[in-house]
C-alpha cells in the first residue's frame, strides 16, 4: 500500500546530516517520497571545532520544518531554537537525550551518546521518537510499530561483540565517539579496555588524564588504533602507535544510504580483517 503524508510539504531541513538520513530512512520505509532534505551547516575538518557562519545560522533560523537533534551534538543549536519559537508556523522537530537513553550505555561523560547513528539503541529511540513527531504533523499516517530497527540493533551489537572477543585486545580511539558502545561491549575480559584521546565537547583537547589512560594502554605488546577520520590528534600522540600495533580508518561521522549501523558494520568488517 502507497503511503502519502496527510500534509503536503517540499523541504525538511536538519542541522546535521545525520538527522536528515534518518528522516529518509524513515520515509523510505514508509514509501513517502514527496519530500526533499537539505543539511543547512557544511561541517567542515574537525566537527568538535566547527562553528555555523551567519549566513548557515539565518537558514537554520528561517527554516520551514528544521530536525534538530541532541544538544551535546551541535550546542550551538540551543539560542538557533529560540529564535525559531518567536516566529509563527516554523516547525522544529527536538529529539534530545534523556536519563533513560543514557542508560543504555552507561559512562562518566555523555556527550559521545550524542553520536547517536554509533548507538544502535539509541538510534532506535530517536527513530521512534522522529516517527511520532512526524505522524502528529501529518507528514506521515499512524503505521504499525515496526521492530525491524530493534531487531537490526541487536544484530550489529552482537556481531561487533563477537568480533572484539575474538581479536582479544585493547583499543584506542582518536576521539570518544565509540567509547560507551566498545566500552559497553568489550565486558568480556578485564585486562582488555578502551580508551579514547580526546572528547567530543565542543572544543575539546586531549587530557592529561587520557593520556595518562593512553599510556596505561600502551603497557600491553599489541593494541588496536581506530584513527577517525577528521578528527584531529596531536602528532606527539599519534606516535606513540608502535610497528606492531594493529590500525583501521573509521569515518565516524558520515553514514551512506538507507541502511541502519553502515558505520558499525564498516567498523566490523574492518576489524575482522585484521585477523587475517
Amino acid at each position: 500500500m502507497q503511503l502519502a503524508p496527510l500534509q503536503a510539504a517540499s523541504k525538511i531541513s536538519c542541522s546535521h546530516p545525520e538527522l536528515c538520513r534518518l528522516a529518509q530512512v524513515i520515509f523510505a520505509e514508509n514509501h513517502v517520497n514527496n519530500f526533499e532534505f537539505e543539511t543547512l551547516v557544511n561541517i567542515k575538518g574537525d566537527p568538535h571545532e566547527f562553528e555555523p557562519s551567519l549566513s548557515e545560522i539565518k537558514g537554520l533560523i528561517k527554516a520551514e520544518i528544521l530536525i534538530s537533534g541532541p544538544l551535546e551534538l551541535n550546542p550551538w543549536i540551543k539560542k538557533i531554537n529560540y529564535q525559531r519559537s518567536k516566529i509563527p508556523n516554523l516547525k522544529t522537530l527536538n529529539l534530545p537525550l534523556d536519563k533513560k537513553d543514557y542508560a543504555l550505555y552507561p559512562s562518566t561523560n555523555n556527550d559521545p551518546l550524542s553520536h547517536f547513528w554509533l548507538y544502535p539503541k539509541i538510534f532506535c529511540v530517536l527513530k521512534n521518537h522522529m516517527e511520532e513527531q512526524l505522524i502528529a504533523l501529518g507528514y506521515l499516517i499512524v503505521i504499525p510499530k515496526n521492530k525491524s530497527c530493534s531487531t537490526e540493533a541487536q544484530k550489529i551489537s552482537e556481531a561487533l561483540q563477537s568480533t572484539l572477543k575474538e581479536l582479544g585486545l585493547s583499543i584506542v580511539l582518536t576521539h570518544d565517539a565509540l567509547l560507551p558502545l566498545l566500552q559497553t561491549l568489550m565486558t568480556m575480559d578485564p585486562a582488555i579496555s578502551v580508551v579514547a584521546v580526546k572528547g567530543s565537547g565542543h572544543h575539546q583537547e586531549a587530557s592529561p588524564l587520557s593520556v595518562k589512560k593512553l599510556y596505561d594502554v600502551l603497557k600491553a605488546p599489541q593494541v588496536i588504533w581506530i584513527l577517525e577520520d577528521k578528527i584531529n590528534v596531536p602528532q606527539n600522540i599519534l606516535k606513540k602507535k608502535r610497528a606492531g600495533d594493529l590500525a583501521v580508518q573509521l569515518d565516524t561521522a558520515n553514514s551512506h544510504g538507507m541502511e541502519y549501523f553502515q558505520i558499525l558494520w564498516s567498523l566490523n568488517e574492518k576489524l575482522k580483517a585484521l585477523k587475517k
